[in-house]
């Protein structure tokens, strides 16, 4: 007689069948083989099947067809194996458990297997020894398989894991408990929160692990709200093992089962302690701030030139009072806008969009100049500097601007100019006399003669005109940079100061630190223009210490401003002192030699070199730039370079002015000037 063992698992407990009442079944008019066939085929959701010492399947039921997809002829004679995973075939695992039945008897086999469609499915199941007990200490006579299809169980044991493991590696504390408060569940990041083991805290009220005394009331009435299935989010003191307290953002939600019953409440805190000092500094510093901002608002809207910041994309994102009277507009109205949008001339919008692109790729201020009618109905003629400021990366962050109304300098760049075109008048008509009155030189030499007297009584009355004129600029010039640097520059000192204690005082803020940094940058560039723009008016150590000083003081600070390497040399001066007329007019003919090498050059180099020989002064100012012709220096097409003014300059005390030049071969700007025998240093000078 064949038995199956009785060693199997709970699930398949309905499908096992029980053959020691043998004689009752032989007396079944069916047989015990058929009875046995008929009960095995009942058992539809159970897979059962038969394999021979071998391993080969020599019986299959209609529960193993649906679940592996082989028909009996299909299956009947294959191994067992063929029902198994490439990977546990390759593993032998089929013979690894023939083996274990054989010693044990049974074996409890849980793994995956392949259906006859490729598809894979998790079966738990018990493989069982088949004895014939009719032979003497029984014979194997084969194996039972019955097996069941747990993929589902499998995917919801194996999604019960991962989320358990997904809750621990939350960095926040999660507790579960029932309605009344008794904790059921309590990750790993609530320990560390807590103090509180989960062995500890699980079983014990809520209220008695995480709620100070002085909270209790409101803990109540928080657990009032969730027993009715409200959820509550908030902020909430709550206290830790060792007893002390801190702020925690708490969210309490009610957990329902699939019917929609309240079962229980589930609870997410974190430790709030650093965002609420961070809250609380940032607050005193945003206050700071502000008042820093208003402040640098009020000084730089206390001054009469424009003040002004571009973003990369031209627009500005702040304009000084001066600038916003100009326009009509409040700092509100402006911020934002670009020059197309204030409505500038379209090609004057332009152009002054493609220069602050220009300041941003080039990494490098520029200078120009333009007439402007502001929609308040304001004209004037205006001289702006552009110039890059870097954040911490060395990156251009954003454009700050000045702007300067010159107009009134203009008006009378514009009368000298219309008083020469009248001498040059003068001058033809003189001409054209001499010439009518040639042949009768001798009758009319005595009218003739004064004639030129007049003529060059009118050319010195010229000269001394243009000579007062630029002498009393020069004196305006060191009254306004006096004025500059005394007002200004103390301001913009101390606001930088303020700015680099706030810095130092914003910690860890590091989106307020880079705001902090870019108003220093800020300040720190109007500071350095306010420098530049005296530098420019009138340096005061040409008056205190001399040309050669004066020169070397304004070549390194040009050289810095505009990135262009220069270097003055000095012969000859070491004790001697010009006349002030005379270095003058040498510091503000290389002044504009210098801006025409920033304007035009494109240089890389400047030499500067004042030379004293006996009976003269020298200056040479020579750059590596592009160059141009030469023979059309002082023609009618100077294009702005202003070298004209610099040979009525030198004209001013005697000397005369040369330029050399050709294309790609740079420029060099000669300078003499005679002399009369230089005072020594401390004697007095005219």
């Amino acid at each position: 007689m064949i038995e199956i063992s009785e060693q199997r698992p709970p699930e398949q407990e309905e499908t096992v069948v029980d053959f020691t009442k043998r004689k009752k079944a032989e007396e079944s008019p069916l047989g015990a083989k058929e009875h046995l066939r008929l009960l095995i085929e009942s058992a539809k959701d159970h897979a059962v099947y038969t394999m021979d010492a071998d391993g080969r399947i020599d019986y299959w039921n209609t529960g193993a067809q649906a679940l592996f997809g082989y028909t009996e002829s299909e299956i009947i004679g294959q191994f067992a194996a063929l029902l198994y995973t490439p990977e546990d075939r390759e593993g032998n695992e089929l013979e690894i458990e023939l083996r274990e039945a054989n010693e044990s008897g049974s074996v409890e086999d849980e793994r995956w297997h392949v259906r006859k469609d490729g598809t894979r499915f998790y079966a738990s199941g018990v493989l069982t020894l088949l004895r014939d007990e009719r032979v003497e200490a029984g014979t194997a006579h084969g194996y039972a398989m019955i097996a069941r299809d747990f993929t589902e169980r499998k995917a919801a044991e194996e999604s019960i894991r991962f989320q358990a493991h997904l809750l621990d590696t939350l960095e926040q504390a999660v507790i579960g408990t029932n309605l009344d408060g008794i904790v059921i569940y309590w990750n790993k990041f609530a320990q560390r929160l807590y103090g509180w083991t989960a062995q500890e805290a699980t079983g014990r009220h809520i209220m008695e692990l995480t709620t100070p005394e002085v909270m209790a009331e409101q803990a109540v009435a928080i657990l009032a709200h969730l027993r009715l299935g409200e959820s509550w989010t908030g902020e909430f003191n709550v206290q830790r093992r060792d007893g002390m307290t801190f702020p925690a953002q708490i969210i309490n939600s009610p957990i329902n089962d699939d019917k929609g019953t309240l079962i229980g409440i589930v609870g997410v805190s974190a430790d709030i302690t650093e965002r609420k000092r961070q809250e609380a500094s940032l607050r005193e510093l945003t206050r700071q701030l502000e008042q820093q901002a208003r402040v640098f608002n009020t000084t730089l809207s206390s001054i009469t030139d424009f003040a002004y910041i571009f973003d990369r994309a031209g627009r500005f994102v702040y304009a000084n009072q001066a600038l916003l009277n100009l326009w009509g507009l409040t700092l509100d109205q402006a911020v934002g806008k670009n020059f197309f949008d204030l409505r500038y001339p379209d090609d004057l919008a332009s152009r002054l969009q493609q220069q602050i692109q220009q300041v941003f790729d080039t990494q490098q201020g520029l200078r120009d100049e333009t007439p402007y009618t502001s929609p308040t109905g304001a004209s004037g003629y205006y001289e702006y500097i552009f110039s890059p400021v870097f954040d911490a990366n060395g990156t251009v962050e954003v454009v700050a601007g000045s702007t300067r109304d010159f107009t009134e300098r203009k008006r009378v760049e514009e009368a000298l100019r219309s008083s020469e075109a009248e001498l040059q008048k003068s001058h033809d008509e003189l001409e054209r006399r001499v010439i009518e009155r040639t042949a009768a030189l001798t009758e009319t030499n005595a009218v003739l003669q004064e004639e030129v007297r007049e003529r060059r009584r009118i050319e010195a009355e010229r000269t001394e005109l243009l000579r007062r004129v630029i002498f009393a600029q020069e004196d305006e010039r060191r009254r306004i940079a006096r004025e500059m640097h005394d007002q200004f520059g103390q301001g913009l000192s101390a606001l930088t100061l303020k700015l680099a204690a706030l810095k130092r005082e914003s910690g860890e803020q590091v989106k307020l630190r880079e705001q902090l940094e870019i108003l220093e940058a800020v300040a720190k560039q109007l500071d350095a223009d306010v420098d530049f723009l005296v530098w420019e008016l009138r340096p005061t150590v040409l008056d205190d210490l001399g040309l050669p000083a004066a020169l070397e003081a304004h070549a390194q600070n040009w050289s810095t401003h505009f990135g262009i390497l220069a270097e003055v040399h000095v012969s000859g001066l070491q004790e001697e002192r010009l006349t002030s007329e005379i270095e003058t007019v040498l510091y503000r003919i290389t002044q504009e030699a210098l801006n025409n090498t920033a304007k035009h050059a494109r240089a890389g180099k400047v030499d500067i070199i004042l030379e004293h020989r006996e009976g003269h002064i020298s200056l040479i100012v020579e750059d590596d730039g592009v160059g141009f012709d030469g023979a059309q220096a002082f023609g009618p097409n100077d294009k702005g370079l202003g070298l004209v003014g610099m040979r009525e300059r030198a004209a001013l005390v005697g000397g005369t002015a040369e330029i050399e030049s050709q294309p790609d071969e740079g420029t060099t700007v000669f300078i003499r000037i005679p002399v009369p025998a230089l005072p020594r240093e401390g004697e007095d000078r005219e």
